[in-house]
């Protein structure tokens, strides 16, 4: 039980610096959508004879400015995945822990609980990883998007195409904080119950109370631990 509690807190932090992740990924979006509408109006200025120069190097700056913030997301999804990753395999080290180490004991109705809020965290981790994929490959195309070029009609295109991608992107980002979201809380309730299971087996003697499933909390017995629940998790994905 030692073993899988450990796994659950290890998900939880892998999580933690999935949600990081994520939150600094919605502001790169947000500030290329931003260089992306300085790119628009500088090329709309671009298309008239006066000062076209001017505009044109212009433009050619922001999209060497988007390039760059695209080369940033595409790192940051990469870091996303390895956090997913680590969390998959920390949720699944979780699953086998629990069941080499519980065999009938006196707490099987905490560790049938525990079992199914890792079962549901797990499906939450995998639905989340083909976003991770999906925001990676929307900066690489964005960054592919805004190479830079002379040409007046073909600057129409780039900035065009870059502002789908990036859109796209932060569309995804959106998802993934809701995915991650989901994810976190129900870490944070397998990681409550993990710790006082944990707690019971090591303090058999101080553990005269036990995991009420209705309310989904210890009726009393183990000292409360540090990783709790903000609220009560249902036991479908809700995201």
């Amino acid at each position: 039980m030692l073993s899988a509690a450990d796994a659950v807190f290890d998900a939880e932090r892998a999580l933690r610096r999935a949600a990081d992740t994520v939150d600094e990924l919605g502001d790169l979006a947000a500030s290329s959508l931003r260089v992306l509408d300085d790119a628009a109006t500088d090329t709309f200025y671009a298309h008239q004879e006066e000062r076209r120069d001017f505009y044109l190097e212009s433009a050619g700056d922001h999209l060497a400015r988007l390039r760059n913030r695209s080369g940033l997301m595409h790192e940051l999804g990469e870091d996303l995945t390895r956090h997913l990753t680590a969390a998959g395999s920390a949720i699944e080290r979780a699953g086998y822990e629990l069941t080499r180490g519980t065999d009938g004991d006196e707490h099987d109705v905490e560790v049938r609980a525990l079992r199914t809020q890792i079962d549901v965290l797990s499906e939450v981790v995998t639905l989340a990883r083909p976003i991770a994929d999906q925001i990676t490959g929307h900066a690489q195309h964005a960054a592919e998007s805004a190479a830079a070029t002379d040409a007046l009609m073909l600057l129409d295109e780039r900035v065009h195409h870059a502002d789908q991608e990036v859109t796209r992107a932060d569309e995804d980002v959106s998802m993934m904080r809701t995915v991650i979201e989901s994810a976190q809380s129900r870490a944070r309730t397998s990681a409550a119950l993990a710790g006082s299971l944990s707690y019971a087996a090591s303090h058999p003697a101080a553990s005269s109370g036990g995991w009420d499933t209705t309310s989904q909390s210890w009726s009393s017995g183990p000292p409360q631990q540090t990783h709790q629940p903000n609220k009560p998790a249902d036991p479908g994905i809700a995201i």
